[in-house]
């Protein structure tokens, strides 16, 4: 039955879960509708009167926080702060109706910032050798939120909390993906004994929907159990508390015989063996068996619904920031309506006790126009105290308000792009310190859905699936969970009981054996923090800082920008890129500086060799000379008939 209103009221019977999908003995826990006697899982059903009595014990002891809640949602929409007999006070004293509404505002101030804030999960090791565990844990929470729409479902349930002090929502596997639904706060309900804010304390949580006869019959899962119970409309008529009436108005508690329609109940409630889950009307129970949500790691069934409240009062009755404001908007409204009564309004008196009559209803027209004419020896008396005194108590009460909600969004905006992108986020953060607490509760809150989602994807996503990692269109990445890498042997007992052997498959990134603490981180959204960032960036380089320098990127990890992890990721592959081409350009500068070496070098090797050939050259020609004048002068002796070695002993 689905709780969220934007889908179809019917929800399908949980899918049954395969054997041997999930570790220990879950696959028994399956919701299936009961049969007459006992369930399948071998639990034997409550009679219809026990689960009716939780439900009326919920309805009966928290209407009275339910009357307040719905004051609560009145006074946002304006129209609740001034009642049927308010108005005929005012009507008879010819007081004008003045209606400032400050808490419309105040809480969609605070929407405002709750939305332009995104939340992101991450998945965090248990131990050291698991971050590559974690990091897929990670991108498939982030997908299931994706596929979900939980962005604008936290939104719905952020909604709730802050108007009436109350929200819930509700993780489920709808056969092939786990969904997040949003419960309205006024089909919720929950133990009234239950004292804490997170209902962990509560022994049942619930939710109630009106539905059409026929369109219960329809249900495939139920038509069996609708046809033995008959007409589930002939069941007896009670006043109902106006929360839980079905919408358009109507006053009967489980069934409504003018439109056909029947109070359809869905419950989860703890007992010796486990949570257990309930469907059922006043005619009878459609479905009942145990939880089919199971903890893989403790084995244990657990309840789907997360639930939290914004303040509970010392009867149990829970309630959001509205109700403080309520008292504060009332002296509001009838300070300016007094006051502005005050300004319009004139007494008059006698001055001359001689004057002759007048009618004291005509005088009082005369007096009340602009153009009104005063008779002779009367005289306007205008009530000056009581207005500035009305208004010195109106500009008090204001100020009390103003106290209450974040009136620093307001003035932020007021200053407009005067303020710093710094300036904006510090005066948000001033103007919601006193809703830290429910922020912090709200953060919870959302945590534990998360969890759920993770607790979901342990235990149904088994088979080998593929993923979505990234919303970039122009990068999107995929990542597989349950991947097959292999088979290997293993012994089972076969079906004579001896053991046979069989070839299991190896997988990783099994979510199943993810052991993971899940942690949200809140990122503020606001652009102009981003533009001062980038105007601060620009000043550093017009300054002379490199961007490539180790500097630059310390101002980036200490600058508050969103995606700061991929924007470094950049940073860093450019920087290499960088640096690559510049070693590329310095060997290629080396290289060349090492041939004009060598073409130096080689240069003067030629030199040196053309010197050694130019001196040998001269030797040789020396010598060559000086042989050839000893031939001539050995020659001239012998034509003088002397003795040549004579001669060349003459010369030494």
């Amino acid at each position: 039955m689905a709780i969220d209103n934007e889908a179809s009221p019917v929800r399908k019977a949980h899918a049954v879960v395969p054997h041997g999908q999930i570790p220990g003995d879950i696959a028994e826990h399956s919701v299936t509708p009961p049969a007459d006697d006992d369930s399948d899982s071998g639990l034997k059903p409550p009679t219809i009167d026990k689960l009716k009595k939780m439900f009326d014990e919920s309805r009966q002891l928290t209407n009275e926080a339910r009357d307040e809640q719905e004051k609560d949602q009145d006074y946002y929409d304006t129209h609740g702060q001034a009642n049927a007999e308010v108005r005929s006070i005012l009507k008879q004293r010819g007081q004008p109706l003045v209606i400032d509404n400050r808490i419309a505002p105040a809480i969609d101030g605070i929407l405002g910032v709750m939305e332009s804030g995104k939340t992101d999960p991450r998945a965090y090791p248990r131990n050291p050798n698991a971050q590559p565990a974690a990091d897929v844990a990670t991108k498939m929470l982030r997908f299931i939120a994706d596929k979900s729409k939980w962005t604008k479902k936290r939104m719905d349930c952020a909604e709730d909390y802050l108007k009436h002090g109350v929200c819930a929502a509700i993780v489920e596997f709808n056969g092939r993906d786990v969904t997040v639904s949003r419960g309205r706060w006024e089909t919720f309900f929950y133990d009234p004994k239950s004292r804490d804010n997170d209902f962990k304390d509560a022994k049942y949580l619930g939710f109630a929907i009106w539905m059409y006869a026929d369109e219960v019959a329809a249900n495939p899962e139920w038509a069996e159990r609708v046809r033995t119970m008959g007409d589930i409309t002939t069941v007896a008529e009670n006043a109902l508390e106006a929360t839980w009436d079905d919408k358009p108005e109507s006053r009967i508690l489980w069934v409504d015989r003018r439109r056909n329609r029947v109070l359809v109940v869905e419950i989860y409630y703890k007992a010796a063996e486990g949570w257990l889950r309930a469907v059922y009307c006043a005619a009878g129970t459609l479905e009942f068996d145990r939880s089919p949500y199971v903890d893989v790691q403790t084995g244990e069934t657990r309840c789907p619904i997360e639930a939290e409240s914004f303040k509970v009062d010392r009867q149990n009755n829970r309630y959001g920031p509205i109700r403080s404001m309520r008292y504060m908007q009332d002296e509001v409204n009838a300070r300016r309506s007094r006051g502005l009564h005050l300004l319009n309004s004139r007494q008059v008196q006698q001055t001359d006790m001689n004057a002759p009559p007048v009618d004291t209803e005509e005088l009082r027209r005369e007096t009340a126009r602009a153009d009104g004419v005063i008779p002779i020896g009367w005289q306007a008396v205008q009530a000056q105290d009581m207005a500035s005194g009305n208004l010195q108590m109106l500009a008090e009460a204001k100020e009390s308000l103003q106290r209450m909600v974040p009136v620093a969004i307001a003035q932020d905006l007021r200053e407009g792009s005067a303020a710093s992108g710094r300036a904006r986020q510090v005066a948000q953060q001033a103007g919601l310190t006193q809703f830290g607490r429910g922020f912090g509760r709200f953060a919870e809150f959302e945590n534990r859905v998360y969890e759920q989602m993770w607790k979901c994807a342990q235990q149904f996503k088994t088979e080998p699936e593929w993923i979505r990692v990234t919303d970039n269109p122009r990068a999107v990445e995929f990542l597989q969970i349950n991947e097959v890498t292999g088979y290997q042997d293993a012994i089972e007992p076969g079906p004579d009981g001896q053991g046979q052997i069989v070839q299991k498959p190896i997988t990783q990134n099994r979510p199943a054996e993810m052991d993971m603490d899940i942690i949200i981180a809140s990122t503020p959204d606001t652009v102009a923090l981003e533009q001062e960032v980038f105007e601060s960036v620009m000043n550093l380089i017009q300054s002379g800082i490199d961007p490539m320098s180790p500097v630059f990127e310390v101002v980036l990890e200490l600058a508050p920008l969103p995606d700061k992890t991929r924007l470094l990721e950049r940073v860093k592959s450019m920087k290499e890129a960088v640096q690559q081409e510049q070693a590329q350009q310095m060997q290629a500068q080396a290289e060349a500086q090492a041939r004009a070496q060598q073409l130096v070098e080689a240069e003067q090797a030629a030199k040196i060799e053309d010197t050694q050939a130019s001196t040998l050259q001269k030797v040789a020609s020396a010598h060559k000379a000086a042989a050839d004048a000893d031939t001539a002068q050995a020659q001239l002796f012998a034509q003088l008939g002397l003795d040549p070695m004579l001669a060349l002993a003459d010369n030494q």
